[in-house]
Formats: C-alpha cells, structure tokens, sequence
C-alpha cells in the first residue's frame, strides 16, 4: 500500500488532485491523508473542519474501499505541506493551468512546492478530465531521470498500461577552432541520443519486463516533444536536479513549461540524494 497526500483547501485546483488522487486510489491500495494548511491569514478556522469532511466524502464517493483521512496543520505553504508529506510516497497537489498568479495568491505555488519537496509531486491542472492513456516520461540526457524512469515503470506496470520513453534531441551550439566553427555531425549526434534512449529502454525491460515499453526519439526541444506525446498519454513524468537557489535553477526550463502547460498531471520525480 502507498501513502498519498493530497493538498486540499476547497478550491477548484484541490478539488480536481482530490478527485485525480481517488481514481489512482479506486484502482490500487492506497492510504490517502487529505491536508489543509491552517495559515490564519489564508482561511478561515472555523470552516476547515467542514471542508476537510466535504474532501472526505467526495473522496469516498470515488473509492470506496480505500483508507482515506483528513487533517489539519498549521503553518505556511509550502512548507506546511511538505512537512505532512515528507514520509509520504506521492503527495498531489491541484494548479491553475497558465494561471500561476491566481494560486500564488492563495499559498498555493506549485513551482515552490515541486522544487522544495524530497518525495514525488503530482500536479493536477485544474482543467483535467480523466482519460485512458499511457504513462509518459522524459528521459535526459544524464542519469538525472533515472529515478524519474522507475517511478513512470512502477506507475506503468500497477495501472496495466504501456510505457513512452521520450527523449529530445538537438543540434549543439557550434564550438570554435580558431576562427573556424567546428560544427557538429547531425548523423553522429542523433545516433548518440538514440543509445541515451536505447539504454534507458533497455534498463526499464530488465527490470520491468511485463511493461510494454515504446521508444521515441525526437528533434525538437524536450517541453515540445513531451507535450505533443502528451495529448495521448494520462501521466507524464519527469525528474528534477535540486540543485540551484531558485526554483527555476531547480526545475529547469522542462519542468517549469511542463507544469505550465500540461492537459494532464505532471509527476516531477526528484533525484535521489546521495547518502
């Protein structure tokens, strides 16, 4: 059984990762923990005890079966909310699509949540609508996404579906000699990213062998070719550095258009911590 937190606080963003969370929990076993941040100049008190029982039964009309609570913490996002979520598996968060401004004035900023979190984030537009589709993950150019890669196999293989390994490829910026620009030979480079592609394929097989796994190698930047893969998939993956002072140091452009931009959730994996 995994561990679920979900971000809640009445609003149409909470309320569509509340409904995401329980059509993954109506699926597999699950215990969710429904968390409203009690910051006292966001929500009133006297009503979070109400929002969080209303959270509970919507839950409960999806999934049935599955181990749901709800509570309260004190605090101010995203810190609060990390903390409830720092011993969890996945914790779900909900995020006006291409409207960052309207959740930041509420506490609820996605970027800052993704880029500070140790466990994996799933951000759910707030225009989502539930879809049968494949898991989708990008895979880089380094081992950054390999963490990200196992949890999209995983996330693959519960749910019964396939798996898109995608990874996008272009052209470096031509080098110096001198006064010569030594550029690059197309033929040499796309071959270079499809052996990046062929080891990450070949390692989720090995591990996962009942997965049926497709391979795409793409020209083009990596937020387009994942959001183009994007429209016949219901999940897309991806993994984050945690390296850099700011949020944007931490996402990289991937994750920050991604988020941005997607139809469907966005899973940002971060890499592991070496010990």
């Amino acid at each position: 059984m995994d561990s679920i937190v979900v971000g809640y606080d009445g609003s149409q963003p909470s309320s569509v990762a509340l409904d995401w969370a329980a059509a993954r929990a109506a699926e597999r076993s699950s215990s969710v923990d429904i968390v409203s941040v009690n910051a006292s100049d966001l929500f009133d008190e006297t009503i979070i005890t109400d929002v969080l029982q209303d959270a509970e039964r919507r839950f409960r009309d999806v999934a049935k079966d599955a181990h749901v609570q709800s509570r309260r913490v004190s605090g101010r996002m995203p810190g609060a909310l990390l903390r409830a979520a720092e011993t969890a598996d996945l914790l779900v968060i909900g995020a006006h699509r291409r409207r960052p401004l309207r959740a930041a004035l509420t506490g609820w900023r996605p970027l800052r949540t993704i880029a500070r979190s140790r466990v994996p984030v799933v951000v759910v537009p707030d225009d989502w609508a539930a879809t049968d589709g494949r898991v989708l993950v990008g895979v880089d150019d380094d081992d950054s996404s390999s963490a990200a890669i196992h949890f999209a196999a995983r996330e693959a293989r519960a749910a019964g579906v396939g798996l898109t390994l995608v990874h996008a490829w272009q052209m470096p910026v031509p080098t110096m000699d001198g006064a010569v620009a030594v550029l690059a030979s197309p033929i040499e480079q796309k071959a270079a990213h499809r052996r990046i592609l062929d080891a990450a394929g070949d390692a989720v097989l090995a591990e996962y062998p009942d997965v049926a796994v497709e391979r795409m190698l793409v020209h083009d930047n990596p937020p387009a070719a994942l959001l183009t893969e994007a429209r016949r998939s219901a999940l897309l993956v991806i993994g984050t550095h945690h390296r850099g002072p700011l949020e944007g140091a931490l996402l990289g452009s991937t994750g920050q258009d991604t988020v941005a931009q997607s139809r469907i959730p966005v899973c940002v994996v971060p890499r592991p911590e070496k010990a």
